[in-house]
């Protein structure tokens, strides 16, 4: 039986020969790595990280911090219910002034019909939702 060797062939055993060290380096990154002693130090471990090594099954989670909420989250400021006697008014600049101050809230957002608003939520923000003719349809917080 004859070996017939062609371009094909050769280029072939030359992507086989050059992909077979990345193969090789990509599965020894991905090996474990042997624990060291050396390398422990006596400081706390930072927040955050967690205890162990990997597949050990001792891990021990972290004590839960306290969560710090922005300014405007965490304060619900504004009282949408003491404005909702001007739904079905024409948003004109007093009555959107009407409805802040009864409101109590600390800013306002007149949204237009069909009108494209941010998802964010602020307890501190009224928002009046208009129709085709500008006139309020739903007064909310957020």
């Amino acid at each position: 039986m004859r070996c017939v060797h062609t371009r094909a062939s050769a280029r072939s055993a030359a992507m086989t020969r050059l992909s077979m060290p990345i193969v090789l380096l990509t599965l020894a990154a991905c090996a474990p790595m042997a624990p060291n002693a050396s390398s422990k130090s006596d400081a706390p471990p930072e927040a955050g990280a967690v205890e162990g090594s990997p597949g050990s099954g001792e891990v021990q989670p972290v004590p839960e911090e306290q969560i710090r909420v922005g300014p405007g989250l965490g304060e619900e400021t504004c009282n949408a219910e003491a404005a909702q006697s001007l739904v079905g008014r024409s948003a004109s600049e007093a009555v959107v002034k009407q409805a802040v101050a009864a409101s109590g809230a600390k800013s306002v957002r007149v949204i237009p019909h069909d009108g494209m608003v941010t998802m964010d939520y602020r307890g501190d923000r009224l928002n009046i939702q208009l129709d085709e003719q500008g006139k309020i349809v739903a007064i909310t917080c957020g």
